[in-house]
């Protein structure tokens, strides 16, 4: 019997092993800082914003990968980026809420958010945890399976595009 489990071990290492280099780091750099911005004709207003544009960058990753966001706070607010939907199974520091999982990022200074996407597909969004600014600091987080468009369990769709929805 322990002879078996020892010509199983090599085979087992090597799934671990298969499954590990699938695994990629989706790495971004988030500006976050003051924009002018006119609607409908008005007079420009300043927002905060995330990289100048409204919304924030949208993250794309998969299953299994470990997503790293620099935070680099250049407007006049503290800030905190909470990822909704997001498990943080052993991250609990990343997960955004201002003075309950972290501290807030101060005016000019910067934070990295790291954490693993284990065991969750789907559409998810990205906010401030810092009052008003959850208006204007926000992105899309497309978390797509590791066994890519065949582990869909539809048919795969003509198109994709992703809707957000503001105040």
């Amino acid at each position: 019997m322990a002879r078996s489990w020892f010509l199983l071990l090599p085979f087992g290492l090597i799934v671990l092993l298969g499954s590990v280099a699938q695994a990629a780091v989706v790495e971004h750099t988030f500006n976050v800082g003051n924009l002018s911005i006119s609607l409908c004709n008005k007079t420009a207003r300043i927002i905060t914003a995330v990289n100048g544009q409204l919304p924030g960058p949208t993250i794309e990753a998969r299953e299994g990968d470990t997503v790293v966001v620099h935070l680099i706070n250049t407007s006049p607010y503290n800030m905190t980026i909470h990822w909704h939907g997001i498990f943080q199974r052993g991250t609990p520091w990343a997960d955004g809420p201002d003075m309950v999982t972290q501290c807030p990022v101060q005016p000019g200074a910067n934070y990295t958010y790291r954490f693993n996407v284990i065991g969750q597909e789907g559409t998810l969004w990205w906010h401030a945890h810092i009052s008003f600014l959850r208006a204007t600091v926000y992105g899309a987080l497309i978390l797509r399976p590791r066994g890519g468009a065949k582990a869909y369990p539809f048919p795969k769709p003509h198109g994709e595009k992703t809707v957000i929805l503001a105040e």
